[in-house]
């Protein structure tokens, strides 16, 4: 049977009954977000137009109709997180124990800070570190672990301060079955934040060289730096480096990885949350299919890059 037809099955017998009362409730959250943002809207319009009248009157209506939005959206919000939280334990845990009864979820957890900034992706400490949804257990040999992840910078320019984002998508480690000697870092030619001043950052602080490699598709899509280039070359063999271009493929233009002590990093940008339900459309078979998929995408990764098959041994 095909993991479509698998799923399709799973999803009439296990998962179809539970949608029904989740979806009337998130009808009504719903509601409260939907009446918030239009009173938003209504307040903005009537101090626009009171502004340019000095109609005192429309000022005080849009004041009201500004606090009532807030407080609508206030609860619309509360509303949300409860519900996320309470789909996650009953549909998302389903799903996934459904996949592999073996894997352990914690949907408020996160890869911890100290294993991002040790794969070495992001050079840049994140001022703000933030992500959910974490997922770990083991594909026949191999150890996995997943998370999403949103790390940001703080930004101040005179008087203003915004956020701007590092890495937000899917951070991936597995066991690599090897003690590497050195950091070994393929990043992608097209992430935004591994700018040339970065890369000239690594090199000086980090004792790394860029690693000239054959393959010319696998140049085109990564550059690589290395503490160790002989180690850098014994794990870019030709045959794993089309494997990377692959996965690359797979999993769009941005996804780096970085091999450092015994473990593969793979970050995977990803703009939306991968196992949050809707709330303004339905949460049917298609979005459901989506969460299977995207959980379904980690054995894909080690199956592409074939950790299980053991082609090192750990010294």
């Amino acid at each position: 049977m095909s993991l479509e037809k698998n799923f399709n099955t799973f999803y009439e017998k296990e998962l179809q009954g539970l949608l029904i009362p989740l979806e009337a409730e998130r009808k009504k959250i719903k509601k409260y977000g939907a009446a918030g943002f239009v009173l938003l809207g209504t307040a903005v319009i009537l101090f626009i137009i009171s502004a340019a009248s000095h109609n005192k009157v429309s000022v005080v209506i849009a004041f009201v109709l500004l606090l009532a939005a807030f407080v609508l959206l206030i609860i619309f919000g509360n509303k949300k997180k409860s519900f996320a939280a309470g789909f996650k334990e009953s549909v998302v845990r389903k799903i996934i124990r459904f996949i592999d009864p073996s894997l352990q979820y914690s949907p408020g957890l996160k890869i911890s800070k100290a294993d991002y900034l040790n794969s070495g992706l992001f050079v840049e400490q994140p001022d703000r570190y933030s992500g959910d949804d974490y997922i770990e257990g083991t594909h026949e040999k191999t150890f996995f672990c997943f998370s999403e992840l949103h790390t940001e910078r703080k930004v101040s320019s005179g008087k203003s301060t915004h956020w701007e984002t590092i890495f937000r998508g899917l951070f991936f480690i597995a066991d690599f079955n090897k003690n590497f000697s050195g950091r070994t870092y393929v990043w992608s030619e097209r992430n935004p934040q591994i700018n040339f001043l970065t890369k000239l950052f690594s090199s000086f602080a980090w004792n790394l060289e860029k690693v000239k490699l054959e393959s010319v598709e696998f140049e085109k899509r990564f550059i690589v730096y290395s503490s160790d280039q002989v180690e850098a070359r014994y794990i870019l063999t030709p045959s794993f480096m089309e494997r990377i271009v692959r996965l690359q493929q797979m999993m769009g233009e941005g996804t780096s990885l970085s091999f450092v002590n015994t473990n593969i990093h793979v970050a995977v940008p990803i703009r939306d949350e991968l196992f949050e339900p809707a709330i303004f459309s339905a949460n049917d078979h298609n979005r459901l299919g989506d969460f299977y998929n995207s959980i379904n995408i980690v054995f894909d990764m080690i199956d592409e890059l074939k950790l299980n098959q053991r082609l090192w041994n750990k010294e």
